[in-house]
């Protein structure tokens, strides 16, 4: 007995082969720790609608109006316009004329008719579109039978026409025709727009358009 009482006794001074805690690393279970980082979230927003155009309805008068007046009924608005005779977007120098139709171009700011410049396509030369007065009457006047389109007399005029810009008013625009005495709305490419023969292209600016277009009577010999 006294033998195995001195044993264990040894045991225990070495150790006993137990785990002894300053022997290994120590884990701190109290330790505070960094939770990981989240970036702020942005609530989501919800997207606006544009505001719907205004609708308006434009008509045609009843009574016609006599073509000579458009000019004395129309603002004045840009400057004189001024050419080299050098050909611009396919129009150049009118030569013997076989071929002589007109179109009328119609531009409202406001409500208001603005008056083409006196003589557009008549300096440097007689170009095969040209004005005389600031009717809007655009005349076509060729050797042989052609085909002009809208954005041709901008580009002879050297005016912008474009979506946002014609000839230096903002938009948005409408386009009508005027035909045969009958008003259509034209809602294609005004590119694509051809002058012709007795057509009345008009367009219309701003926040208060007309409700109610001049219809006018072509004059003999136009």
């Amino acid at each position: 007995m006294t033998i195995t009482l001195a044993a264990l006794s040894a045991l225990g001074a070495c150790g006993g082969g137990g785990d002894d805690a300053s022997s290994g690393p120590s884990t701190d279970p109290t330790a505070p720790t960094t939770p990981p980082t989240t970036p702020p979230t942005t609530p989501p927003t919800t997207p606006t609608d544009p505001a719907p155009p205004t609708d308006i309805t434009v008509t045609l008068a009843e009574t016609p109006t006599d073509l000579n007046a458009a000019a004395a009924a129309s603002t004045q608005n840009w400057p004189t316009w001024t050419g080299t005779g050098q050909a611009i977007d396919g129009v150049g120098c009118a030569q013997t004329v076989h071929y002589h139709i007109h179109t009328l171009v119609s531009i409202y700011r406001n409500g208001t008719r603005l008056a083409m410049p006196d003589n557009i396509g008549r300096s440097g030369c007689t170009y095969e579109l040209h004005t005389h007065d600031g009717s809007g009457v655009v005349h076509i006047e060729t050797d042989v039978r052609k085909k002009f389109m809208l954005s041709q007399y901008f580009s002879l005029w050297r005016q912008p026409f474009t979506s946002t810009n014609v000839a230096g008013l903002s938009g948005p625009f409408r386009y009508y025709l005027v035909e045969n005495g009958k008003l259509t709305r034209y809602t294609g490419d005004p590119m694509a727009l051809e002058l012709t023969a007795y057509r009345e292209i008009v367009i219309l600016t701003g926040p208060n358009p007309p409700t109610v277009l001049p219809n006018y009577k072509w004059t003999p010999g136009l």
